[in-house]
């Protein structure tokens, strides 16, 4: 009677093994969502609006779902890499949306990216300089990075993803100039 109710107990532990087995194998058959940044299709950075103390710049960057499954961007933000003791002539401090839904209230509307699709993000750097004149002040800005943070939710576990950008001293020069100019006519 023991040996009967010990197989049987042996049966259903290998029949419960195999469902998992089964289900993992079905998971990875399926695939699961992947989601990229796609850096070579980022905007050059524009500048939104500029006064004598302050400046917005902005650029877009989309975010594809290379995998096979819808996947869901649950939250997202920015990152500024920029130390007072490297850069201490202004305070630069980034924002994220969506670009197709943006808020002004730095809430993350989550979304869903279907697969093959992608969704752009709009993210805005504002810079408050310390000085007489932003212009003055970012002379002597330099390189920085900025990190895009992003939590994914699909068929595995969340996971958070994190895409570095760098901002050069050229791009910032280039949309001050592409704006003046276009304000000087």
């Amino acid at each position: 009677m023991l040996v009967l109710l010990l197989r049987i107990v042996a049966v259903l532990v290998l029949l419960v093994c195999l469902g998992f087995i089964a289900y993992w194998a079905v998971a990875v058959i399926k695939g699961d969502a992947v989601m990229k940044m796609v850096k070579t299709k980022k905007t050059p950075l524009k500048v939104e609006n500029m006064d004598r103390h302050h400046v917005t710049f902005s650029f877009t960057i989309p975010i594809k779902n290379v995998g096979k499954q819808l996947g869901t961007v649950m939250d997202a933000f920015v990152r500024i890499y920029l130390p007072f003791e490297q850069y201490d002539q202004a305070k630069v401090t980034g924002h994220l949306d969506d670009y197709d839904v943006p808020r002004h209230d730095d809430y993350w509307q989550a979304y869903i990216v279907e697969p093959g699709k992608e969704k752009r993000f709009y993210i805005t750097l504002d810079i408050d300089g310390k000085g007489s004149s932003i212009l003055g002040d970012l002379e002597d800005l330099p390189e920085f990075a900025l990190d895009i943070i992003y939590q994914i939710v699909a068929r595995s576990d969340y996971y958070y993803a994190k895409t570095r950008i760098v901002i050069t001293r050229e791009e910032v020069q280039n949309a001050l100039y592409e704006y003046t100019t276009e304000a000087g006519k």
